[in-house]
């Protein structure tokens, strides 16, 4: 019974740790140069003048773009992980940090509170979201999601770079529930 145990451990561990070997870090994920609009890379421009506006200062820390399905299948936007949301949440970018959300589906409201490059806080409100819009934010960021339909939902895509912390925690609880077999086997 022991070594069955330690064997269901050592396959549990070796999947656990090649999961952490294998996630992609910031690195590895390529992603659009921020700030520039540019068809012949396939970025659409943005529909609303209000969003131009947005855009214009190249400086700004929060980009908002549509990104041709092609452009995202290449920058690998479609293997994200998904989150699914039928209500408003919110998502905290912590100093240094960089959110980035890809919209897959569903439609609502993007609400952005971040700092500027002089350390100023600016608000960004009311966004239109729909399928296909990337947003992306550099640096200390509130962002309130407001989902159009409760009932056909939101579902966002988020790199998994971004979630490692709940990689790691995954792998933690793998390694103590092996723990807890072999001991409860008598294998210690």
């Amino acid at each position: 019974m022991g070594l069955r145990s330690l064997s269901i451990c050592l396959v549990l561990a070796a999947l656990a740790g090649a999961s952490l070997a294998f996630a992609p870090g910031p690195s590895s994920i390529h992603r659009p140069r921020r700030g520039i609009l540019d068809r012949s890379r396939g970025v659409d421009a943005p529909s609303s003048s209000c969003l131009g506006n947005a855009l214009a200062a190249a400086s700004k820390p929060v980009e908002i773009t549509f990104p041709t399905p092609d452009a995202a299948a290449e920058i690998g936007i479609r293997d994200w992980p998904q989150q699914y949301h039928s209500s408003t949440w919110t998502d905290d970018v912590p100093e240094g940090g960089i959110a980035t959300r890809y919209i897959l589906e569903g439609r609502g409201r993007v609400t952005i509170d971040y700092m500027d490059d002089n350390g100023e806080r600016q608000r960004m409100g009311n966004q239109r979201v729909y399928p296909g819009t990337l947003v992306e934010v550099d640096g200390e960021a509130k962002l309130l999601w407001e989902v159009d339909d409760a009932n056909e939902g939101m579902i966002v895509l988020t790199p998994s770079y971004e979630e490692g912390g709940k990689l790691l925690l995954v792998g933690g609880f793998l390694l103590v529930f092996c723990a807890g077999l072999l001991v409860g086997a008598g294998g210690f």
